[in-house]
């Protein structure tokens, strides 16, 4: 989505998000490369914020559905792109967090092959250094859940 349309994602973001959530999405959307939007008769129903976090590591930020097109499919419509659309850049390895008690989150990465992993287990793979870099890029907060699918 381009940077000039990205403010009609403000209010599905409003409605999806609160407090520091959404504070930080609505500043995400309007610094991050990647904003992926679903589309019914022109205006945007749902969106997914993705980042290449370093070659061959990709970070999903956000995904948010308008409430009147929720279970519909859609944020699992977002994600299935975002995973081709981090493949077709080479990237590896996807991580996203979410909050532990958003059921609704976890269910929709779960079904995409997304399982929780852990702070060792990114030091493990990549290095002491790189995971803190990555983590800090990320912004994995107390109270959520990181998640990660290997796509190679």
């Amino acid at each position: 989505m381009p940077q000039a349309s990205r403010h009609t994602i403000e209010p599905i973001l409003e409605e999806s998000f609160e407090g520091l959530y959404l504070r930080h999405s609505m500043r995400t959307l309007k610094e991050i490369e990647t904003v992926r939007a679903a589309m019914l008769a022109g205006a945007p129903v749902g969106a997914i914020m993705v980042k290449k976090l370093e070659p061959g590591v990709g970070y999903v930020y956000y995904v948010a559905v308008a409430r009147s097109h929720r279970e519909k499919g859609i944020a699992a419509m977002l994600l299935e792109d975002a995973i081709e659309k981090f493949r077709s850049e080479g990237i590896e390895d996807a991580y996203a967090s979410v909050e532990e008690e958003n059921v609704a989150s976890g269910g929709l990465f779960a079904a995409q092959g997304f399982s929780k992993t852990s702070f060792a287990e990114v030091a493990k793979r990549f290095g002491a250094l790189r995971a803190v870099n990555m983590y800090r890029v990320m912004m994995v907060v107390p109270g959520e859940a990181l998640l990660h699918r290997r796509l190679a």
